[in-house]
């Protein structure tokens, strides 16, 4: 088997997000969802329906959108920073191997010690 045929197998197998080829794709997709959405909440609460808020600048247009992202943001990089503090090495879940003491001694012990049968 070449060896492009076999990584062209791998990638058949990886999963479609994974695949380098596709990232541009799904940041284009996010980026056009998220024009379209805001574009929506701009038509439907500018022209078809009256915004209403507890807050007045909870009207603004993508104030949801825009507050959502900036928690995100936040929460993505105060985990990043919480990963310092409570991070562990990378080898702290394996075990040390403790390799076994072979005691020759203990296996002739009764001739050693007079407790065998021709010594009486």
């Amino acid at each position: 088997m070449s060896q492009s045929h076999h990584t062209n197998e791998l990638d058949e197998r990886t999963w479609w997000i994974a695949r380098p080829e596709n990232t541009d794709k799904i940041w284009y997709g996010l980026v056009a969802v998220c024009i379209i959405l805001i574009l929506t909440d701009f038509g439907y609460h500018g022209f078809l329906h009256e915004k209403h808020g507890y807050f007045v600048f909870e009207t603004a247009v993508a104030f949801h959108a825009l507050y959502g992202f900036g928690a995100f943001v936040f929460v993505v990089l105060l985990g990043k920073e919480l990963r310092k503090l409570i991070m562990r090495t990378e080898n702290y879940y394996e075990v040390e191997q403790v390799t076994p003491v072979h005691d020759d001694h203990h296996d002739d012990h009764d001739d050693h010690h007079g407790h065998g049968d021709d010594h009486e």
